[in-house]
């Protein structure tokens, strides 16, 4: 079974609340693209628009290989489309209010497996007859780790111990298999040229990590500067990477504790923890269960649940007030969030001859999820590719959209 043969075989298709005004001062564009990141092409959309990158707003990131269309918003943007390679902005109107992360309703999916083998076909069947009983996990994946699911670390637990220069290495000098060619070329050779910066720093592309190299010529030895001078927008995702993480462990021992019927799916960062069946009081002490992200400012609710966050914070060393962390630009943020989901109009097509993999078949999948929800936990409990055996390594399972 394959997932992503091409990128029409995953597609993304955002749910955004607008607040439409013809005569508002934001202009609210369609973007649809293919193998970019939302970064490539918010930057790109800037550029060719004439404005700056701060007037160009965004709820989140979609994923590069797939395709995806969300909204976009441009203070006081021009009334036409825009585009270049493998994307495209069309205008749609104009509206009072930026989008942002908080206005996202969520995403709607239509994703391709292929490559099917006929004792597959069952128990896809079975896994998403599974899924509509007992709901869906609401984990984090892969892709919310960036380098760190490479086995690099986080960069937040770095800063949490103070350890500046380890976390600026772990930002700009930690190339990653999905990284783009332009981002992996410059970060191995920051990698490789730690500390000379004078020699590399005219080898290196035009990029965020350039400039964070010039500051470190200017200042010697500043790490701490160094990390205060990162992009905003990439600065808070390292930071709830590692919250996330953190999340999962905590999710991940509810399961445990509160579910007889469980399997075991191994992932880049550990292990997920998926309910096979629900008893009547296993559901109705899941349907509504919230855990809180790890921080200083979490909300959390009661000494049990206080305690589960001090357990999974003992583990890494850390306590919750170390998360009080010296950054000018962005600090972790506090949210709460339900560990079991149901995804909305999960519909199963046809199995048919795959003409990719001749004798085989292929399926479509339909399906939405609320915002910050990863159609991939629900597409790693129809492969089952990865059930952890005693001594068997996790590996990374690849990327796809939040």
């Amino acid at each position: 079974m394959k997932l992503k043969s091409q990128p029409e075989d995953f597609v993304v298709v955002e749910e955004n609340t607008v607040d439409w005004n013809e005569s508002g001062p934001f202009a609210v564009y369609r973007v649809t693209k293919t193998g970019l990141n939302t970064f490539d092409v918010i930057e790109q959309l800037a550029r060719q628009f004439g404005v700056t990158r701060a007037r160009v707003n965004f709820s989140g990131l979609k994923d590069r290989h797939a395709v995806t269309e969300q909204i976009v918003t441009v203070l006081h943007g021009p009334r036409r489309d825009g585009g270049g390679d493998n994307w495209r902005a069309e205008f749609a109107g104009r509206a009072n209010k930026p989008v942002k992360p908080s206005t996202l309703v969520g995403n709607r999916f239509t994703i391709t497996l292929r490559a099917i083998r006929a004792d597959e076909v069952p128990v896809i069947r079975e896994v998403i007859d599974r899924i509509r009983r007992t709901g869906l996990p609401n984990y984090f994946d892969d892709q919310r780790f960036g380098s760190a699911r490479h086995g690099q670390g986080f960069f937040a637990k770095a800063a949490i111990k103070g350890d500046w220069e380890e976390a600026l290495r772990l930002m700009i000098g930690c190339p990653a298999r999905k990284d783009s060619a332009r981002d992996k070329r410059a970060r191995s050779l920051i990698r490789d040229g730690w500390g000379r910066w004078k020699e590399i720093i005219e080898k290196l592309p035009r990029t965020h990590e350039r400039a964070l190299v010039q500051y470190l010529i200017e200042h010697p030895g500043d790490w701490h500067g160094a990390c205060n001078r990162i992009e905003r927008n990439l600065l808070g995702l390292t930071l709830v990477a590692y919250q996330s993480w953190l999340w999962n462990e905590m999710a991940a021992e509810v399961f445990r504790e509160k579910v007889k019927d469980t399997e075991e799916l191994a992932y880049s960062r550990g292990v997920f923890v998926y309910p096979l069946s629900l008893a009547p009081e296993e559901e109705a002490g899941l349907r509504d269960f919230e855990l809180p992200v790890p921080c200083h400012r979490a909300d959390i609710r009661g000494d049990d649940e206080r305690a589960r966050v001090e357990r999974v914070l003992a583990r890494e060393g850390l306590t919750i007030a170390q998360f009080k962390v010296d950054l000018q630009k962005h600090t972790f943020r506090a949210f709460r969030r339900k560990i079991l989901i149901r995804p909305a109009g999960l519909a199963l097509g046809g199995f048919e001859s795959d003409p990719l993999n001749p004798g085989l078949s292929f399926v479509r999948l339909n399906f939405a999820l609320p915002r910050g929800s990863f159609a991939t936990i629900l597409i790693k409990a129809v492969q089952r590719r990865k059930l952890l055996e005693e001594g068997e390594e996790a590996e990374d399972e690849g990327e796809a959209a939040e």
